[in-house]
């Protein structure tokens, strides 16, 4: 914050060492001490407010196995051996057919008992499943059915046939009737939860599938298929001891060590689901999907360089997969590669256009970049995607703020407040654009914005009690309100939280400056500079508390300091002016007070404190032409001059 309100050096010509006498009072000016200095955009832009969480990680699902399976090759089919029958003697003739060729049906010998075709046709029916003509196989097992009603696995056989072709229900009725026939039957039992899982049917299928295993403990197609199951109902601890089961007896199957790694995510074990999905991609190298969720795991770990390999893996195998390469932009970008993130959001807006979380992450990555149009119109698009996307449209105000347009900023977050009331970000980033517009305003309206601004951070605090920045802000609020001893407990706290956060120790110095502690306001700019070198505004205002404990060569110093951090700052060379005649060194002040004017030409203090140094100086032609340009910027100031200088 730059000081520009202070009172004017007196001095007159005849009684130079009266100089020494001056007051030069050194202040804080408006006030406007701010969680926030002045902001040149991207990653700096997040000292007072927040973004909702950066990009958002994709765990994909994995293929349950019998969508990876899928029909025919995954359900149990009866095969039973026949009885022997009497061999026929050589002069009977031959009345059995050649084996049908696939679309043409067999006759099966009325002549035979009814166990005899049933038997005959179960054969002819698993003949047309081996082959894939499921329509035959189904008319065939139709017609086992009728000769032998009580056979058990024909109904097995007929629903297996049934789901095969897609007529789900008709295969659930069948392993019923099979059921029915023979109730521990695990094959049935095993094809029934199978069928009920494609139906999504979870419920009856885990039911179906625990008394399969129940029945044969150690199978582990039927484990896998209970896993499968327990995944469809999020009951992730059961998934997992089944699939654990499964590789126990299986340790070479790369899709149960797949599932086990996704299980173990939702279960928050995620070393565990590394080490499984290592596995995983180690049995199978060309899993992308593997690799996908094998880098979600390795991010949320917080190894970023390692997921970053592995979601690329996962696009080397399958280079077009939207999911695999937002999530490799979210691992740039939180490893602070900016440029790289918004690489890969690109490329996966091209593949989804229509996904607003992806427009929302390239919001994101465009705003820490600092391309602040880009970002609003990638948040524009992620909200006309999703209207009710509350996260982008705090994200969106939080832009706004920076592109120092509150009172817009001001609209999207009560709208995202709105949205999700829950969101304590989005309250501290109302309060900070609240803030924001008091600045702006003349006192009795920023005192009302500042009121909502503290109800803002109040709410946010509420749902959020250690939040440091929003601790921080209400500081900044009761600093503007003038309630520092308010200021400086709920700083003190956000720094109990946060030590390393200089921006609070800056509002913390403040707060004890318009105390008049000066020298806990020192010490307080001090830290904000330990934990931020560059931060101007702190060395500016650590000059003025070195000022008022009378340390002058530090007050000069920092003075200096800010000069060379802030070159351009007209009120800093008309300051340390101040101070060079405040210690006699007028020449410099004379040098300093120039620099002043040539930064803002029509800066009356400026000239009066000149024609006040050129005077002390013993300089009275350059005090009068002071004088003379003085009386046609300010006449008021002028006239002080004459009255104090030159009329004596």
């Amino acid at each position: 914050m730059e000081q520009g309100t202070y009172s004017r050096v007196m001095i007159r010509s005849t009684v130079r060492n009266r100089l020494l006498a001056l007051l030069l009072a050194f202040s804080f000016g408006s006030g406007n001490a701010a969680v926030l200095i002045p902001q040149s955009g991207g990653a700096s832009a997040f000292q007072g407010q927040d973004i909702m969480g950066g990009a958002a990680i994709v765990f994909k699902r994995p293929k349950r196995v019998s969508d990876i399976v899928g029909g025919a090759s995954l359900l149990v089919v009866k095969r039973q051996p026949r009885a022997a029958r009497p061999e026929v003697a050589r002069n009977t003739p031959d009345r059995r057919r050649p084996r049908p060729q696939p679309g043409e049906p067999e006759v099966v010998d009325a002549k035979l008992s009814d166990a005899d075709q049933g038997e005959a046709y179960k054969a002819q029916g698993n003949t047309y499943y081996d082959l894939g003509d499921f329509t035959h196989a189904i008319e065939a097992y139709l017609n086992a059915a009728k000769h032998a009603p009580k056979d058990g696995n024909v109904y097995n056989n007929l629903g297996a046939a049934y789901f095969s072709s897609g007529k789900n229900g008709e295969a659930v009725e069948s392993f019923k009737k099979s059921l029915a026939i023979k109730p521990d039957d695990p094959d049935a039992l095993f094809n029934l939860g199978i069928a009920y899982a494609a139906g999504e049917k979870q419920a009856e299928a885990l039911q179906a599938l625990k008394e399969a295993v129940r029945i044969r403990p150690d199978w582990p197609e039927a484990l896998n298929a209970l896993g499968d199951t327990y995944l469809g109902l999020n009951q992730y601890a059961e998934a997992a001891k089944a699939y654990e089961e499964v590789v126990k007896r299986q340790p070479d199957n790369a899709a149960a060590f797949s599932n086990l790694g996704f299980a173990y995510d939702r279960l928050g074990r995620v070393a565990q689901s590394i080490d499984a999905l290592q596995k995983t991609v180690k049995l199978k190298p060309n899993d992308a999907v593997a690799y996908n969720n094998l880098g979600a795991s390795f991010y949320k770990s917080g190894s970023y360089k390692d997921a970053i390999e592995a979601f690329s893996n996962s696009l080397r195998i399958n280079p077009r997969d939207a999911e695999a390469l937002n999530n490799l932009g979210a691992a740039y970008y939180i490893s602070e590669q900016y440029s790289n993130a918004l690489e890969k959001f690109l490329q996966a807006a091209t593949a989804t256009p229509e996904s607003a979380e992806v427009q929302y992450n390239l919001g994101n990555a465009y705003y820490m970049l600092g391309k602040f149009s880009e970002a609003t119109k990638a948040y524009r698009e992620a909200i006309r995607l999703k209207p009710d996307y509350a996260e982008a449209r705090t994200n969106l105000g939080s832009l706004l703020i920076a592109m120092n347009d509150p009172r817009q900023a001001a609209t999207e977050l009560q709208e995202a407040v709105r949205l999700q009331a829950d969101n304590p970000v989005a309250h501290n980033n109302l309060g900070y654009a609240y803030t924001q517009i008091g600045e702006r305003s003349e006192k009795p309206e920023a005192h009302q914005y500042y009121q909502k601004a503290e109800a803002a951070y109040r709410e946010a605090l509420r749902l959020r009690p250690n939040y440091p920045k929003a601790l921080n802000n209400l500081g900044l609020i009761f600093n503007k309100l003038e309630d520092y001893p308010s200021a400086i407990q709920n700083i003190k706290r956000a720094l109990e939280l946060r030590p390393d956060f200089p921006e609070a120790y800056y509002n913390l110095g403040t707060a004890y400056f318009n105390l008049r502690q000066f020298k806990e306001a020192i010490s307080a700019f001090q830290k904000a500079i330990e934990f931020k070198p560059d931060f101007v505004d702190a060395y500016n205002n650590l000059g003025a508390a070195f000022y008022q404990t009378g340390d002058f060569d530090q007050a000069i110093a920092s003075y200096v300091k800010t000069l060379s951090l802030r070159p351009a700052s007209a009120e800093t060379q008309n300051n340390l002016g101040k101070l060079y005649v405040r210690t006699k060194r007028y020449q410099e002040a004379v040098t300093s007070f120039k620099a002043a004017i040539a930064l803002r030409p029509g800066y009356a203090e400026a000239h009066f404190n000149l024609a006040v140094a050129y005077t002390a100086s013993g300089n009275k032609l350059g005090a009068l032409d002071e004088y003379r340009t003085l009386k046609t910027l300010d006449p008021r100031l002028a006239d002080e001059f004459y009255q104090r200088f030159i009329k004596k």
